[in-house]
């Protein structure tokens, strides 16, 4: 599950450095697109890590012989913390301090 994190947790990273350097590069992204942006990457996360979990299960019980489940089979923690990430990595409008 570990790797599954860190796996994911660069592609998140490399997304946000793509967004960065291409759409964002001259003009950051607002508020709005960036929560946007969050909840989408929200979802696509959940289906990602849960995809991952549920067959990192189907292998194990495939290699030992008995079928086995996970308790939650929906990632919402890791969807959470991916989102977050994402959002921190984003290059958003700053906001005045005047």
């Amino acid at each position: 599950m570990i790797i599954d994190w860190i796996i994911y947790g660069l592609i998140v990273w490399g997304v946000a450095g793509v967004l960065n350097h291409s759409v964002f590069k001259s003009k950051p992204a607002s508020k709005g697109i960036a929560w946007t942006l969050t909840i989408l990457m929200f979802f696509i996360s959940v289906v990602a890590l849960s995809a991952a979990k549920f067959f990192r299960y189907q292998m194990i019980s495939e290699e030992i012989g008995v079928s086995i489940n996970p308790s939650n089979p929906l990632d919402m923690g890791g969807a959470f913390v991916f989102s977050w990430l994402f959002y921190g990595f984003l290059n958003k409008v700053q906001k005045n301090t005047d």
